[in-house]
């Protein structure tokens, strides 16, 4: 079923590609703060980069792809060894938007891949799963096509790295800074 519903939303993200308009190129950067409260007591919340890049498809519909990287160091529950934390989210969705004047108000959702690392003492763990994201936020138009973004996002993707399971994401406010050709 997973594999049914990853091909239909390949073919509906490639089917937008085919017939973009206008595209604009972010690099963005935010702090995110895990919603799982093991995850947070471990690692904390912390800065992640990214960029992703949007395509216009139909009338206020645009198609996002993008990704981002979190590493992290952070102290061990019981014994406190170190241990180090590497989150690489990909993937991509629709967004909504709506233009007033030199502001594009949007609101999205989509599928992120999560590649998660994390290295300690105990041993090296490297998994990834897919799990969801929500996004809202706004463009500002500053000058010509330069773009400033304000977003939050909240992600969820729950992954079992050893004996348990838990929820890698969380929520992000953030920035970014875009080109529209």
């Amino acid at each position: 079923m997973r594999k049914t519903i990853t091909t239909v939303v390949a073919l509906i993200l490639f089917s937008g590609l085919l017939s973009a308009k206008g595209i604009i190129f972010e690099l963005k950067g935010s702090y995110f703060s895990p919603s799982e409260k093991a995850f947070k007591d471990i690692y904390g919340g912390g800065i992640t980069y990214g960029g992703e890049v949007t395509f216009d498809m139909w009338r206020n519909i645009e198609l996002w792809l993008g990704g981002s990287y979190f590493t992290k160091k952070g102290k061990l529950t019981f014994t406190k060894e170190e241990t180090k934390l590497e989150l690489i989210p990909l993937g991509g969705g629709l967004k909504f938007r709506i233009s007033k004047g030199n502001v594009i108000f949007y609101g999205g959702a989509g599928l992120h891949y999560y590649q998660y690392k994390e290295s300690n003492p105990i041993g090296k763990t490297s998994k990834g799963r897919v799990g969801y994201i929500g996004k809202l936020g706004s463009f500002v138009k500053v000058s010509g096509g330069l773009l400033i973004d304000l977003y939050v996002r909240y992600s969820y993707c729950k992954l079992k790295p050893a004996d348990y399971k838990v929820n890698i994401g969380g929520i992000e406010g953030g920035i970014g800074l875009g080109y529209e050709f």
